[in-house]
């Protein structure tokens, strides 16, 4: 739920200084790096899904942006922004939770069948940067964090199923 609620605070802070100009030319979510990944489309499908393969589909979701949060953070300082230092916090506030929630996800997942600990590998191929111009900074910088918002949804509601 943290990383959620998180990452939906952040949206609202970058779009807050978002061009409309950018909102044209932003990526659809099915250009995200983990949309590759079939998961359930709902609640009830989530339901139809065996426990061990949700925390299975949570845990590869969560693996999948170890990578961009880097790239997120590392890229946060030098994102032309008023609120700069307000995102750099929320977003390494992001990769603590992160983290957390990783290291508790492996421990729940020790004690399961091995579809639990099975991880579906969605590499991310985006670069350590978000560009070079102002523009295409606040592009791929809220194209990120959009994709890191629907995913951490997605983990948010297949762990309210599983509780």
């Amino acid at each position: 739920d943290k990383l959620y609620s998180l990452s939906t605070t952040l949206t609202h802070d970058l779009d807050s200084h978002f061009p409309p100009m950018g909102r044209m030319i932003m990526p659809r979510p099915s250009a995200c790096h983990a949309s590759s990944l079939q998961t359930p489309g709902d609640k009830e499908q989530a339901l139809q899904v065996s426990e061990s393969e949700l925390l299975s589909l949570a845990r590869s979701l969560l693996q999948a942006w170890a990578d961009p949060l880097v790239v997120l953070s590392s890229s946060a300082n030098t994102l032309p922004h008023p609120a700069q230092s307000k995102i750099i916090n929320k977003i390494h506030e992001l990769q603590e939770h992160s983290k957390n929630l990783g290291d508790g996800l492996n421990i729940i997942s020790g004690k399961m069948d091995p579809t639990a600990q099975t991880i579906s590998s969605l590499p991310y191929r985006g670069g350590n940067d978000v560009g070079q111009d102002k523009l295409s900074k606040l592009i791929k910088f809220q194209f990120l964090l959009s994709c890191f918002r629907r995913d951490s949804h997605k983990i948010d509601s297949f762990l309210k199923v599983l509780r």
